[in-house]
């Protein structure tokens, strides 16, 4: 009977006693969980699997090396800021800047140029031209990319600038502009200079935007051979036509750059760029970037 007349206490919530502190502390964690949830999902989104570390080769001789995924993560790199001499890589540069003058319509892959005798004789490997040759752009661009020809080069920046002098201060403004810190020109061609230099981060960019920004050049790059107006053209990559994945890029050689590589490959939905400066042979800077291929895709291609 006396229990049946005992009246319980309520439990006030709602009111600012510890009931609504509680409810406070679960609002709080759930946001938490929320944002937690938001930003692994993002994650997800932008880092693939695949994108992953590599070790490089314990043979790989090459002084410099950068591997990137084709979003420009780095899964590799040895000594990739060191500046070095760039040989014929800095063609590159030379021919983005080509593409350029390209879409802003300042000539046309048609318009012809007649070769002279400082073209034909300029330092460094030629792909022959000859004092009085009229040659197209498109012509010079296929010597300059597949045979690497200094003759071919210095025949499209007289084309653009007039002079190299002219031509190599817009190679240094372009280089600033498209971020690449560790390099500087002095010439067009990549000849050994004290001041001319890049290192394989900036390789590593500059390929990227290339490819990005000028996808053409692949329609050059990628071709083991061509033939054009008559005139015929070996890729001096050797990969370009034996490894399906390779769509080429630049090879380059010089006495103080050593043997040097820049290649962009592609297999299925997935790409890569791999910079290799300085290997120790031309033999071996093939050797090695086949095998960083192997490694990146998982298997030879």
């Amino acid at each position: 009977m006396g229990r049946a007349g005992t009246k319980k206490k309520k439990t006030a919530r709602g009111n600012g006693k510890p009931g609504h502190a509680g409810g406070r502390k679960r609002t709080v964690t759930a946001a938490v969980l929320v944002c937690l949830c938001a930003a692994l999902a993002l994650a997800l989104v932008l880092i693939r699997p695949w994108q992953r570390r590599l070790q490089p080769p314990e043979d790989l001789t090459a002084t410099s090396l950068l591997v990137l995924d084709g979003s420009g993560g780095v899964m590799a790199q040895v000594e990739a800021d060191t500046p070095r001499s760039p040989s014929s890589l800095t063609k590159m540069l030379t021919l983005y800047l080509i593409f350029d003058d390209l879409d802003a319509g300042k000539f046309s892959l048609e318009d012809t140029v007649t070769v002279t005798g400082e073209m034909a004789t300029a330092n460094g490997s030629k792909y022959g031209l000859r004092p009085g040759q009229v040659v197209t752009v498109e012509q010079l661009l296929a010597g300059a990319i597949l045979n690497s020809g200094c003759d071919c080069i210095q025949a499209l920046v007289s084309l653009s600038a007039g002079n190299e002098a002219a031509f190599v201060e817009r190679m240094n403004q372009a280089a600033e502009d498209l971020g690449l810190k560790g390099s500087h020109f002095s010439n067009a061609t990549g000849l050994d200079a004290a001041d001319h230099y890049m290192t394989a981060r900036d390789l590593g960019v500059l390929a990227r935007r290339l490819v990005e920004d000028h996808p053409e050049y692949l329609d050059y790059s990628s071709q083991a051979e061509l033939e054009i107006g008559g005139l015929e053209f070996r890729n001096l990559n050797r990969l370009v036509g034996a490894d399906p994945r390779v769509l080429g890029l630049k090879t380059g050689t010089t006495r103080i750059g050593g043997n040097n590589l820049v290649t962009y490959a592609r297999q299925g939905e997935e790409s890569c760029y791999i910079v290799l400066l300085d290997s120790v042979s031309e033999t071996r800077r093939f050797a090695e970037t086949q095998e960083l291929l192997d490694l990146v895709f998982g298997g030879e291609g």
